[in-house]
């Protein structure tokens, strides 16, 4: 095991780089649960990460920028994503990284699509037909990537809810919100990403996680 953990330990650090690289390593502790996490510091909006390897990273410019109940839901929100266990994550990847192909090669092919549509529509009639078409099949190419990310999110944020609260969560992402000065790029990934605020907390109450 010992090496097994040095092995994921490298991996990790290999992995961070595009994050900015570890900068420390240690255990952090929230709610009662207690994790090692690889720390890195950037300027970047991404505040934590759940690598492939089943390791946390957060960002240490989030200790600088908000309060220690956002740091604290960031670290339950990434302990979240270790629920699914080994098959489950493994599963995730696998969905992850086929349908975010097939979302790069829809958006890529879209421009060209779209000419297609111009070029073979009999008339100026059906001509709205054939671009419904030609957006209707780039969005089919996006809504699997949508809905794999979306259901992971929401488990994560599930368990994170369960460990704060419905009132606290809300809060946090109330400060989130506040400090948050990303640009319109960021914005659409996260709405791309992270399913809505309102779909996560119906499904909480529905489930009836987090108390009032």
């Amino acid at each position: 095991m010992a090496v097994f953990g040095k092995i994921q330990s490298g991996l990790t650090q290999l992995y961070a780089k595009n994050l900015g690289g570890v900068t420390d390593t240690g255990e952090y502790s929230a709610s009662g649960i207690s994790r090692t996490v690889y720390w890195f510091h950037d300027e970047s909006k991404r505040m934590g990460d759940y690598s492939p390897l089943g390791t946390l990273l957060m960002n240490e410019q989030a200790k600088e920028d908000f309060s220690e109940d956002v740091v604290d839901y960031v670290f339950l929100h990434e302990v979240g994503h270790d629920q699914m266990g080994f098959i489950g994550r493994a599963l995730f990847w696998t969905f992850y990284l086929t349908f975010g192909l097939l979302f790069l090669a829809g958006i890529m092919a879209l421009p060209r699509t779209l000419v297609v549509a111009f070029q073979f529509a009999p008339s100026t009639v059906m001509l709205p037909a054939y671009l419904i078409i030609g957006i209707g099949i780039t969005i089919a190419a996006i809504l699997p990537f949508v809905a794999v990310c979306w259901i992971d999110e929401t488990l994560a944020e599930l368990f994170a809810i369960s460990k704060i609260g419905r009132s606290q969560y809300r809060s946090v992402l109330d400060e989130v919100k506040e400090e948050s000065d990303a640009g319109l790029l960021h914005n659409i990934r996260l709405r791309i990403q992270y399913p809505p605020e309102p779909l996560i907390l119906w499904i909480a109450r529905k489930r009836g996680i987090g108390g009032q």
